[in-house]
C-alpha cells in the first residue's frame, strides 16, 4: 500500500539542497554488456558518445564500478534485488522473480514506478514492483503477445530481425554483427528511447516517480541502425589484446565458452535465431575492427536516444529534482583474451561504466577512482530519497560518498557471483573462486592489468591468498545470515548481529524486539560496558 505525502516531504529535507522542495525523481539509465572503455570522455577517443559525455560533465564517474554477476540475468537480479546470488539463489539463468527489489520499497513509498525496456525479470512477465511496464528483452518473440517490441514489429508488419540477420548462410563469417536490416524505427534501443522519452513527457501524477530505461545493446547481435556505423566508417579503432599465453594458459572454462559460442546448429529457432554464435578463431586484424566497429556504432545508437531523454526532462524542468544513474549490466571481451561477450570474470566483462549525476548538476565532473559495487545502488537511492534500508539488502549507501566525496563509504573489496566462480576484487589484487573445482586464478593487478600472470600456486603469494579467502568467508556468511531475512518472511525484519549479553559489541543494532524493559536494559549494560 502507497504511503502519502509525508514521505516525500521527508525525502526533500533528505536531500536537501540538491532537489530544493521538491520530491527527487529518479531516472535508472542501464545499457546491456558496455565495457567500462566505451564511454568517449573517459579518455576513449574511439568512441563517438556525446551524451554519454554529458552525463559524465554534469554528474560523478565512478571509474572503477563492478558489477555482481557476470551475465545479463545474474546482474540484474543482484541489482535490484539488493541481494548477491547466494542470497537470491540466482547465479545464471534461473527465476528470481520471487525475491523483494528495492522498487518495491519505493512504490510503498508513495512513488510512481515504471519500467520502460530491458529489466529482464525471470519470469519474464514479472512486475516487481513496478506499477507500469514496456516489456522488450534481448530477442523479440513474434509467438508471444506480452513482448511490446515483439507487437510493435508485428502491427508494422516487419519480421523478426534476428531470422534476417542469421539466415543468409554466412552468419559465422560476420562475426555476430551486421548493420541492422530494417529500418532504423524499428531497432529496439530506438524503440525504447523513443518510448521513454514519450513516457517523460506524458508523466503528469502528482507523485515523484522512479523510471527504469533499459537499452538492449549493445548485446549481441552488434546491429546497428546504418546511420550511426557509418559514423565509424574511417575511425581508427583498438584491436583486441591476446594473452602471451593464449586460452591453453587458462583454466579449461575459457577454452570450452569458446567452443559453445562456435556451436551454429540453433539458426532456425525462435527468438533468436542463433545470432549469438561466432567464432574467433582465424579471424585477422580487419575482421576484428570490423566486429568492434558494429559493437561502438551501436552504442552511439543508445547515446543518441539517451540524449532525447536528457533534452526531454530538461524541457519539463526535471533536472535539477531529478537523480539519474547511467550504468551498464555487464562488458563485453570483444576479442580481448580470444575470448566474446561476458561469462567469464575479466576486466572487460564485469568492470563497467557508472555516471551518477545529482539533481541540479551539483559536484559536476567529478572523479571517483574508488572501487564501487552496483550492490550499493538500492541501498544508495533509497536513502537519497529518505526512505530507511532494509538489513536484508546486501549493500551499503554511497550517498555520501556521491554527495559529499565522504571516502568512509568506499567498499575496501567487491564481489561477484555468477554460475560457480566468486570474485573478489581489491584495488590492486584479483581473486576468482572456482566452487567445486580444482582452478582458481589470482591476479596482481597493479602490475598486471590483463591478467595473464596467474599467481594462485606461488609460494610468494600462499598467505595474501589465504587471507583474501578468509574474508570472503566471512562476507559470505554474514551476508546469509542477515539476507535470508525474506525467506523467513521478514522482508523489512531484522536480525541481532550479535547477542544481547555483549552489549560492547560495536555491531549491536537493537537487543532484542520484545519489551521497552528488556530494551532498556540492554541499554543500560551498552553504557555501563562504555564507562572506563
Amino acid at each position: 500500500m502507497k504511503t502519502t505525502n509525508l514521505l516525500w516531504t521527508l525525502a526533500a529535507v533528505a536531500i536537501g539542497a540538491f532537489a530544493g522542495t521538491k520530491p527527487m525523481n529518479v531516472v535508472v539509465i542501464t545499457t546491456d554488456q558496455q565495457r567500462a572503455d566505451a564511454v568517449g570522455a573517459w579518455g576513449n577517443d574511439h568512441m563517438i558518445t556525446p551524451n554519454m559525455d554529458r552525463l559524465v560533465r554534469e554528474g560523478i564517474s565512478f571509474k572503477r564500478a563492478y558489477v555482481c554477476g557476470s551475465t545479463c540475468i545474474s546482474s540484474r537480479a543482484a541489482f535490484y534485488t539488493g541481494q548477491f546470488a547466494h542470497n537470491t539463489g540466482c547465479y545464471g539463468f534461473q527465476e528470481w522473480a520471487h525475491n523483494r527489489s528495492w522498487v518495491e520499497d519505493i512504490r510503498d513509498a508513495g512513488y510512481y514506478t515504471a519500467a520502460m525496456g530491458k529489466v529482464h525479470h525471470y519470469p519474464a512477465t514479472a512486475m516487481m514492483g513496478y506499477d507500469e511496464r514496456l516489456y522488450t528483452e534481448n530477442f523479440p518473440d513474434l509467438r508471444k503477445s506480452y513482448d511490446d517490441y515483439a507487437n510493435y514489429l508485428k502491427a508494422e508488419g516487419q519480421p523478426s530481425p534476428c531470422q534476417i540477420l542469421t539466415q543468409g548462410g554466412d552468419w559465422m563469417n560476420k562475426h555476430a554483427s551486421n548493420a541492422f536490416p530494417l529500418e532504423e524505427k524499428y531497432h529496439v534501443d530506438q524503440f525504447v528511447g523513443r518510448m521513454a522519452t514519450r513516457w517523460i513527457q506524458d508523466y503528469a501524477r502528482e507523485e515523484p516517480f522512479f523510471l527504469h530505461i533499459g537499452f538492449q545493446g549493445p548485446h549481441d547481435p552488434y546491429d546497428p541502425p546504418l546511420r550511426f556505423l557509418d559514423l565509424y566508417a574511417d575511425r581508427e579503432v583498438p584491436l583486441p589484446h591476446f594473452d602471451a599465453g593464449g586460452l591453453a594458459a587458462r583454466p579449461p572454462q575459457y577454452a570450452r565458452f569458446m567452443e559453445a559460442c562456435r556451436n551454429p546448429l540453433m539458426f532456425e529457432l525462435p527468438p533468436h535465431y542463433g545470432v549469438w554464435a561466432v567464432d574467433l578463431r582465424g579471424m585477422d586484424d580487419d575482421a576484428f575492427r570490423r566486429m568492434r566497429k558494429h559493437y561502438y556504432a551501436k552504442i552511439t545508437g543508445i547515446d543518441y536516444q539517451v540524449g532525447k531523454i536528457l533534452d526531454m526532462l530538461e524541457q519539463k524542468g526535471l533536472m535539477d529534482n531529478t537523480l539519474i544513474i547511467f550504468t551498464s549490466d555487464h562488458g563485453d571481451n570483444l576479442g580481448d583474451h580470444e575470448l566474446i561477450y561476458k561469462w567469464l570474470m575479466t576486466e572487460q566483462s564485469v568492470h563497467v561504466p557508472m555516471v551518477v549525476r545529482l539533481p541540479g548538476g551539483a559536484r559536476a565532473g567529478a572523479i571517483d577512482d574508488g572501487l564501487f559495487s552496483q550492490i550499493d545502488v538500492g541501498p544508495t537511492v533509497l536513502t537519497a530519497l529518505g526512505l530507511e534500508v532494509p538489513q536484508r539488502l546486501d549493500g551499503s549507501s554511497n550517498w555520501k560518498r556521491i554527495t559529499e566525496n565522504d571516502r568512509s563509504e568506499v567498499p575496501e573489496r567487491v564481489y561477484c557471483e555468477d554460475n560457480y566462480l566468486t570474485m573478489v576484487r581489491t584495488p590492486d589484487r584479483k581473486l576468482i573462486y572456482y566452487a567445486g573445482q580444482p582452478e582458481e586464478e589470482y591476479f596482481n593487478m597493479a602490475k598486471d592489468p590483463w591478467e595473464e600472470q596467474n599467481l594462485a600456486n606461488h609460494p610468494d603469494c600462499k598467505t595474501e591468498l589465504l587471507e583474501l579467502k578468509a574474508e570472503m568467508l566471512e562476507w559470505i556468511t554474514v551476508s546469509r545470515y542477515l539476507g535470508s531475512l525474506p525467506h523467513i518472511n521478514q522482508v523489512s525484519g531484522k536480525r541481532d548481529k550479535w547477542p544481547a549479553n555483549h552489549p560492547e559489541d560495536p555491531y549491536v543494532l537493537s537487543c532484542s524486539p520484545k519489551t521497552p524493559e528488556y530494551r532498556a536494559e540492554c541499554e543500560r549494560l551498552l553504557q555501563a560496558a562504555r564507562k572506563p
